[in-house]
């Protein structure tokens, strides 16, 4: 039976958060010995849980770092005075004429389509740490010997204001690293962090080149950066560490690592369709796990796989249009058909409810229309199928890109949505669409629709990205956020015209959005602090060399 007053059941279930932290911190400290911050990376939104469930298992965020950092979040003590302060600041209800935000430009280079930096908070029960917080960018370049291509950066919540931000006018290179180590490596999917931040891990993509008897092959490397060491545009090498080649015949360009902070054991995957094991990958010594590893799933590109750590089932998509259920005990993999056809590949990774048991990914093409799929993790069978828009399924090459669920459905599925971009009913052209729940079960008809683009001159070529959620308690009382972008025809025709946007869970019917050329990449989002710009976004352009970080409220 459910609490019936909201107030005593948030007690309840900050209490079990609460009680939960002490063995985790002490579980976690026990194997890293150093001090525990929230890392923030590509998966911080793939990890979902539900309210009630939890509270019958609190050993979950134990078990899973991503639940406890989203449950302290979602859940805050209702009666903490400091949360209140939020009311006393002004609501943005659109983007001013202000530069509140920040920029870096002449990176040289930029994340890879749709790919994450990743962000880490030192202290989440502590103010926002102008020198220990950081977000650090993976960047689509090989060496040039000057040139960094993993670079981060520090006093983040910075900004010409008004108000000035708390860190001061700008942000600080915290390390510019050269982590190429093939002739033409390069990072071109998303990096993971350790919990206490100090160790950076990564694939190194190395593509084939005939002319210089270069092979395909993929490294698994795991840095240990130090302050200072390098900028942008004088890069040093890395002075600790480790390169573990896993494939050695193919790269990968699409599959970003998971690691499960549990057994310290990462999972990713090459072009050829093979899934690898990593053991020891932030307290040990990272080593490839032997037979039944690797496994097939497919043979063609896959997703970033995400891990059902409940089940033990890990959950990876592939551009053949399958979801493959991995069985990380036995290595067996089950397929369930997606799509199929023109663009039919899953290129988003998909979303695991760890405690209702289902998954989520899109493709684009079921033959019929782009789709949204929720299937049962234990059998890899269907559960429903929603339709969205037209996608490839007139011939058009086009990709859908990751769904985001409301802060209702971790509160209780039957009352929260699950959010994307799909297409028109009979065009290419963005729309959104929302689906809500029975239970745990999702709906097939979308509860909502709309067109996007606001000056739609070359909308049918626009692509709209992947979307990324993120519940602030201390905006308007609590709002939840969800942000995307799209890659033309959003403030303007053309490239240039692409954009961030941002919609609001009470009124998904109104964007609020600013210019990114090329549209964002992927988009990792940090704190609910009130300080000044440190609730904030972080994403490089699609089409020039440019970080940047905006306000979650405005995009200011």
């Amino acid at each position: 039976m459910k609490p019936t007053h909201p107030y005593y059941f948030a007690v309840a279930v900050w209490c079990v958060v609460f009680f939960a932290i002490v063995p985790s911190m002490s579980a976690q400290e026990a194997t890293a010995s150093s001090h525990i911050g929230v890392p923030q990376d590509w998966s911080q939104n793939n990890i979902l849980f539900s309210r009630d469930t939890l509270a019958l298992h609190p050993n979950l965020m134990d078990r899973e770092p991503r639940v406890l950092h989203q449950a302290m979040q979602r859940w805050q003590p209702p009666i903490s005075g400091v949360f209140h302060a939020a009311d006393l600041m002004p609501t943005v209800a659109a983007k001013s004429g202000l530069h509140r935000d920040w920029n870096v430009s002449l990176l040289g280079g930029r994340l890879s389509q749709f790919r994450f930096p990743a962000k880490f908070s030192f202290n989440p029960a502590a103010a926002p740490d102008c020198t220990n917080d950081y977000v650090v960018f993976g960047l689509n370049t090989a060496s040039t010997g000057t040139q960094a291509n993993l670079v981060a950066f520090n006093n983040l919540y910075s900004g010409t204001g008004p108000p000035a931000g708390l860190c001061g006018a700008a942000p600080t290179v915290l390390f510019g690293y050269d982590t190429t180590t093939v002739t033409g490596g390069k990072i071109v999917t998303s990096p993971i962090l350790s919990l206490d931040g100090k160790k950076i891990g990564f694939v190194e993509s190395v593509p084939a080149n005939a002319g210089l008897g270069i092979t395909a092959s993929a490294i698994f490397h795991v840095l240990t950066w130090t302050a200072g060491q390098g900028t942008i545009g004088a890069a040093v090498l890395p002075s600790a560490m480790t390169s573990l080649p896993f494939s050695l015949t193919h790269n990968d360009s699409a599959s970003s690592p998971y690691i499960d902070y549990g057994t310290d054991t990462a999972y990713v995957g090459s072009d050829n369709g093979q899934v690898y094991k990593i053991t020891g990958v932030f307290n040990g010594i990272p080593a490839l796990s032997l037979s039944p590893w690797p496994v097939q799933a497919g043979t063609f590109h896959v997703t970033s796989p995400v891990l059902d750590s409940v089940l033990g089932k890990l959950m990876v998509g592939s551009s053949n249009g399958n979801l493959y259920q991995i069985d990380t005990t036995s290595g067996v993999a089950t397929p369930l058909s997606v799509g199929s056809g023109t663009s039919a590949g899953i290129v988003a990774p998909p979303i695991v409810d760890i405690t209702n048991g289902t998954t989520f990914v899109v493709s684009a093409n079921d033959t019929t229309s782009a789709v949204l799929v929720q299937a049962d993790t234990v059998s890899n069978t269907l559960l429903a199928k929603g339709r969205i828009g037209l996608g490839a399924a007139g011939g058009a090459t086009i990709n859908m890109h990751l769904p985001a669920l409301s802060n209702n459905y971790y509160n209780d599925p039957s009352t929260g949505l699950i959010r994307l971009c799909g297409t028109g009913p009979i065009n290419t052209i963005p729309f959104q669409y929302a689906f809500g729940f029975t239970g745990h079960l999702m709906h097939t008809t979308p509860s909502f629709s709309q067109q996007i683009p606001t000056n739609p001159i070359d909308s049918t070529v626009a692509q709209c990205t992947g979307w990324t959620e993120f519940f602030n308690p201390n905006v308007a009382g609590g709002t939840d956020f969800f942000f995307f972008g799209l890659t033309k025809d959003c403030t303007a025709s053309g490239g240039a015209g692409g954009c961030v946007a941002e919609i609001t869970d009470a009124d998904p019917t109104t964007l609020v959005t600013t210019t990114v050329s090329g549209g964002p990449s992927g988009i990792v989002t940090d704190n609910y602090s009130t300080a000044a710009q440190a609730s904030s976004i972080y994403l490089t352009a699609g089409g020039i060399n440019t970080a940047y970080k905006f306000t979650q409220s405005g995009l200011q």
